[in-house]
């Protein structure tokens, strides 16, 4: 901590711009090359931690990217100190989006956005993709669905009370007569 006596930090080194070198996912951390104009060599950081959205009861996962601009906060201008705070758009890696969608671009395609003045949720993937989930207390849908290609259960499917498994006919006779109605 410092004291009123000891010398100042010099402001221009507590936050600094770069880009991410390396990213070391088992551990955490990231290594960033510092931008210093006229810097005769590359200045890097050692291992470093990144700032993510949420990081205590519920956290999240979202690694950098090598190459992905950073702001480095490095308190008393300890650069071993930093740590990365990511989100900065650069040539490499430009704005996702141009509209009030709020979406998350993945680098093979997918996209998750929700459009706030069309009221539209969209998840799209790139082909050979899936989706998986799991809840076991079940999944309630509201609104009509609309869909394109198979669907395979492992049990029954019911309709209006009716088993597709194991529903009954009424009305059926031998030969070329049709059913009735399911009962």
């Amino acid at each position: 901590m410092r004291t009123p006596e000891s010398t100042p930090t010099d402001p221009d080194q507590l936050i600094r711009f770069g880009s991410v070198a390396s990213v070391d996912l088992a551990a955490g951390r990231c290594v960033v090359t510092i931008d210093e104009e006229g810097a005769s060599g590359d200045a890097t950081t050692p291992p470093i931690r990144w700032i993510e959205p949420r990081a205590g009861a519920t956290r999240t996962w979202s690694p950098p990217s090598v190459g992905e601009q950073v702001v480095l906060l490095c308190p008393a201008g300890e650069i071993g100190q930093a740590v990365a705070l990511r989100g900065v758009s650069c040539n490499a890696y430009p704005p996702a989006g141009n509209s009030l969608a709020e979406l998350v671009r993945f680098d093979d395609g997918a996209v998750f956005s929700y459009d706030p003045e069309a009221h539209a949720l969209s998840v799209k993937l790139p082909a050979g993709a899936t989706i998986e989930v799991d809840a076991d207390g079940g999944i309630a849908i509201k609104g009509d669905i609309a869909l394109t290609g198979k669907l395979t259960a492992s049990d029954d499917v019911a309709a209006a009370g009716k088993s597709l498994k194991s529903h009954k006919h009424g009305g059926v006779q031998t030969g070329t007569g049709q059913t009735g109605a399911p009962l």
